[in-house]
């Protein structure tokens, strides 16, 4: 690897333009002074042209002695061995072969001397022209540079990508696949260097590959001799400056990189930067790092042009990618069943991939003042690397603040379906928080299908986890996949109701848009919320657990780093990247196992149905339905526990009963206070100096209660009670029983909190990635939360003791075996009535929960039996599709020569966007095989017919016959008397239906193949590869 960026030596031949020195006497006994003179390519020839005729001229008028001493010359310019002082032959060479003048005085006799008197003088010219030239001042910035630097590559772009794509079909034409081709072009210009008259066109650069660096000259220029770097892409270099770059790095070695990013995210550039250098064994420098990123963003600019234009070649716009992101969800087939969600969803937002926003320093006149942010001082940088997975944040702005602020569910809302919004206020602070000023981007809002391929991401930018972020990707996901969409989110049940209240509300209503919530964020939401909320109860979301974002973000917050001072574009450009890889080579390659493994999580489920009945029956449960009425009490009755928890409030009556309690105490505290004072003041008593302290303890408990005795009087002057209560009044008893009740449900929610603060910790405990030192102070949080935990048991027990009838004491284990959190609102309940109830007792609840979840499996195996025929079917119309473009790219007749190889460079593409993804076809239905051989399989691995092909097919039919139609129309008047036109008599049959007996054909052809290939398969299964009942696949 390159030690330094100068260490490329550059021949004057190498570069576009050439310098040349020139000398001439202004004054008489002076020394000459010098001047520059930029030539171009021509006036470079022209200019060795004159120079060669000068040298002629020269050495046709020298005598004999001079002659000899020039041949001296020029056998030691060819000799090895030597070497003149303080001079290189690249000098002496330009001299000889009159690419340089030499300065001959008036007086002559510079060639007379024996060699070195020669360069000696060259040297003194030289070195005195370097004296005397000024320094230029560089005034660009750095800004300047990049912003130039970046508009020069996009000038060239369009030729790098038609390079790349030579690139590539030349190199799999010879099956090399990424090997050292610019050692082919630096033998090919060493062949061509006999066959120039003038200057050889090449050009020395410093290549990196992945275990060596080698100095090499290529030909790399075009037909004027000028440096065209589009060639050295074509020889597998990519270079890191737009002009005359002095480094080129391979493209396996990008390559390697952008692929070992995507599988481990936390290996930046910096450190395979220096991986580099520790392989090459050389010294590590910052500008290294900066080289590499330039060709980078190079490579990855001309990757997403080659994919853009494979895109287009097959007809596909930009919303082609989302629209198709999962075949599973997408791609639907024509008479496959209804479900009660077309696609289901999941979405959450994240702050590991923030952004530090550069900013201006400003100077403190007082240190001890607040730091103050200065001026942004970004690059703009317009250049976009969202590859379509980001929203414009122009969209989601239109769901700003000022709409949200009257739309957000409050407090004291009403309304059923939303019980947690006492609960999950994130959603109203969020709305005036705001992030620290150092940041810009202060993380991601993402979108997935259920499968996990990503649909969309929204920047947040300067805040929190905003309302208008899932908005914005609801109003999306609702424009792009239409009716019946289920959205997971964690506080879902509060979304819901901020999209009915939104502009969104009426489409979301209309189309059967549900937000949902998923099971891990579900079993913190209270008990009511879940009935209406959680996965186990909410009919057609099968098993899916909605937390896909979850374990989406345990592997993208390795990009934290790459991202945290980066620059936007290339914070963009990171999360861009690794999406589209991992979409590719990871959440596809996984789809089959995805969707194979769930298959028989469902029919495990269903094992476990005998034992349901059986315990059925032995309770005397004679219908299924059972269940869902005890669903429906157990509703019924939360909601007027919810209602009464309303009017639990503290009253006047309350208040007066506590500071009559609290005067008595005072009272008997001073008569206490009291006796002892006087006891200390009689005669016998010992002699203190000064104020008793028992005097003072008395002055203080008579202050302490006449600031009881006003507060009780000011409370009845209020209540307007003419006589103080007592314990006999008829008023007390009812007060005290609302107080006890009060205290208790205080005394849950205390004991709850600090059991929902032990579940997350134990949760973060056991995640991946999380450090040693952040465990053991979890673990010692956990210690001092526990002696919390035991508090709040002994202070429950102490209110549920004081009530009438006293509640059971709760224990230890039974607070900390609380699966669900939800559990706890069966103790809200003051009266012991409900406890009789069979869906309050564990047992019952545990098979009524066992009876849902077999639902759920059966709609599991619903939604699998579609989506499994969607993949196999988009897997061959995929591969049938791409195959067709290949073919008719490669058979390509028309246009000229230069058309025909870009079409054949076009197919090269469509190929390899075949490969890329077809690699793991044969994987999938090996899976799919597998899978139809278990007994309990109740679907088809048959491929059906997609529903966008037919209707693509009924378009072009249409647009056919419009057009035979207008034909026949503008021909009418000249073909008559003719019964028949050509077209008409031409047009391909049709059916009854409308559809091409070619076309009906085809299709039954196919069918035929997939009921042979299914019947293959089944035949393919022996008795090894089929599962044993055991066996849990």
């Amino acid at each position: 690897m390159s030690g330094h960026n100068g260490g490329v030596k550059q021949s004057h031949a190498s570069s576009a333009k050439l310098n040349i020195l020139g000398s001439r006497r202004t004054v008489p006994g002076q020394a000459p002074r010098f001047h520059n003179r930029t030539l171009g390519p021509q006036a470079i020839d022209n200019l060795r042209s004159h120079r060669s005729d000068e040298m002629r001229e020269q050495l046709t008028g020298m005598d004999g002695e001079q002659r000899a001493n020039l041949d001296d010359l020029r056998r030691r310019a060819v000799d090895d061995n030597y070497s003149p002082p303080a001079l290189t032959s690249t000098l002496e060479q330009d001299v000889l072969d009159g690419s340089e003048r030499l300065n001959l005085s008036h007086a002559g006799g510079e060639l007379n001397l024996p060699g070195e008197g020669v360069f000696l003088g060259l040297e003194e010219d030289l070195t005195h022209e370097v004296r005397s030239q000024s320094k230029r001042y560089d005034w660009r910035t750095r800004t300047d540079q990049t912003e130039r630097r970046n508009q020069a590559f996009q000038s060239q772009m369009e030729g790098l990508t038609d390079a790349y794509m030579r690139f590539c079909a030349e190199d799999e034409l010879r099956g090399r696949h990424g090997g050292n081709r610019w050692e082919e072009l630096e033998l090919r210009r060493q062949t061509r260097a006999g066959d120039s008259p003038t200057v050889e066109a090449v050009y020395e650069i410093k290549v990196v590959d992945s275990f060596e660096t080698r100095t090499v000259d290529v030909d790399v220029s075009d037909t004027q001799g000028r440096l065209n770097i589009a060639n050295l892409v074509v020889a597998g270099l990519m270079p890191c400056a737009p002009y005359t770059p002095h480094v080129a790095f391979t493209i396996r070695v990008l390559e390697s990189y952008r692929t070992l990013h995507a599988r481990c995210p936390q290996l930046a550039i910096h450190a395979y930067v220096k991986a580099l250098c520790d392989q090459h064994e050389v010294e590590y420098y910052p500008y290294l790092r900066q080289q590499f990123s330039n060709a980078y963003d190079v490579y990855l600019e001309i990757r997403r042009r080659t994919d853009a234009r494979v895109m287009n070649a097959l007809g596909r716009d930009d919303s082609w990618r989302l629209k198709h992101a999962c075949p599973a969800c997408t791609y639907k087939l024509e008479g496959e069943d209804d479900l009660i969600f077309d696609m289901l969803t999941t979405m959450d937002g994240n702050d590991s991939l923030k952004r530090v926003l550069r900013r201006s320093k400003v100077e403190q006149d007082d240190e001890s003042s607040e730091p103050t942010l200065g001026p942004s001082r970004e690059r703009v940088d317009n250049r976009d690397a969202g590859d379509g997975y980001f929203i414009d944040r122009g969209m989601v702005e239109e769901w700003a603040k000022r709409r949200l602020a009257d739309i957000l569910p409050m407090e004291d809302n009403s309304d059923e379906d939303n019980p947690c919004a006492d609960r999950w206020k994130n959603m109203i602070n969020d709305v005036t928080s705001k992030m620290w000023g150092i940041f810009d981007e202060t993380g991601i809002f993402l979108a997935l299908c259920r499968h996990g391929f990503v649909l969309v991401i929204a920047d947040m930018i300067r805040s929190g986890e905003l309302a208008k972020y899932p908005l914005a990707v609801v109003k999306l996901l609702l424009d792009t996949f239409g009716f019946k969409l289920g959205a997971g989110y964690d506080v879902g049940c509060h979304f819901g109701t901020t999209v009915n209240n939104s502009d969104l509300g009426e489409q979301a209503r209309a189309q059967g848009f549900k937000s949902l919530v998923g099971s891990f964020h579900g079993h913190a939401h209270n008990r009511l919320c879940q009935l209406n909320f959680l996965a186990t109860y909410v009919k057609g979301l099968g098993i899916e657990d909605l937390e896909g974002c979850e374990r989406f973000f345990s592997r993208s917050n390795g990009l934290a780093k790459s991202c945290r001072y980066a620059s936007r574009f290339h914070r963009q450009q990171e999360i861009s990247t690794y999406c589209k890889q991992i979409d590719a080579v990871e959440t596809y390659a996984n789809l089959s196992n995805f969707l194979c493994t769930n298959y028989r999580q469902a029919l495990n489920i269903l094992k476990t149905e005998p034992a349901l009945h059986a315990w059925m029956e032995r309770e005397g449960i004679e219908d299924v339905e059972t269940f869902h009425e005890w669903l429906r009490e157990e509703r019924e009755y939360l909601l007027g526990l919810k209602a009464a928890s309303r009017k639990d409030v503290e009253t006047l009556e309350m208040e007066y009963i506590r500071k009559l309690r609290k005067l008595q105490d005072s009272t008997a505290k001073h008569a206490t206070l009291l006796g002892l004072a006087r006891q200390a003041n009689r005669d016998n008593g010992d002699f203190v100096p000064g104020v008793r302290k028992e005097d003072v303890a008395r002055r203080h408990a008579k202050d302490r209660v006449d600031r009881d005795r006003e507060a009780v009087r000011e409370l009845e002057r209020l209540l307007e009670v003419s006589q103080t209560w007592t314990e006999s009044s008829p008023k007390w008893s009812e007060t005290v029983v609302a107080i006890q009740r009060r205290d208790y449900q205080a005394a849950l929610n205390a004991l709850e909190l600090v059991v929902v603060e032990r579940i997350f910790e134990l949760t973060k405990v056991n995640r991946s990635q999380t450090g040693y030192k952040m465990r053991t102070h979890i673990g010692k949080a956990l210690q001092a939360r526990s002696k919390a935990v035991r508090n709040a048991i002994e202070r429950y027990n102490a209110a549920a003791r004081e009530l009438t009838p006293p509640k059971p004491d709760l224990t230890w284990n039974q607070v900390v075996e609380y699966a669900f959190l939800g559990d706890f609102d069966l103790l809200r309940d003051a009266e012991a009535v409900v406890l009789s109830r069979p869906w309050t007792r564990p047992a019952y609840r545990m098979y009524m929960d066992n009876y849902f979840k077999t639902l759920r499996a059966r709609e599991e195996i619903k939604r699998l039996n579609v989506e499994i025929p969607r993949v196999i079917t988009w897997i061959q119309d995929e591969t049938r599709v791409l195959e067709k473009k290949e073919e008719a790219l490669e058979r390509a007749e028309d246009g000229t020569d230069e058309e025909q190889r870009r079409s054949w460079h076009l197919a090269v593409q469509v190929r390899l966007y075949r490969q890329r993804r077809g690699r793991f076809n044969a994987g999938h239905m090996a899976r799919f095989r597998k899978l139809a051989g278990t007994p309990s399989f109740t679907g088809s691995i048959r491929p059906g017919r997609a529903v966008e092909v037919t209707e693509s097919r009924r378009a072009q039919r249409a647009a056919d016959g419009e057009l035979l139609s207008r034909v026949n129309g503008d021909s009418e008047d000249e073909m008559e008397g003719v019964e028949e036109t050509p077209a008409a008599a031409d047009a391909p049959p049709t059916g009854e239906d409308g559809v091409d007996d070619n076309e009906e054909g085809e299709d039954a052809h196919d069918e035929e193949v997939g009921e042979l290939l299914y019947h293959i398969s089944r035949i393919g299964l022996d008795d090894g590869d089929r599962p044993r009942a055991d066996d849990d696949g």
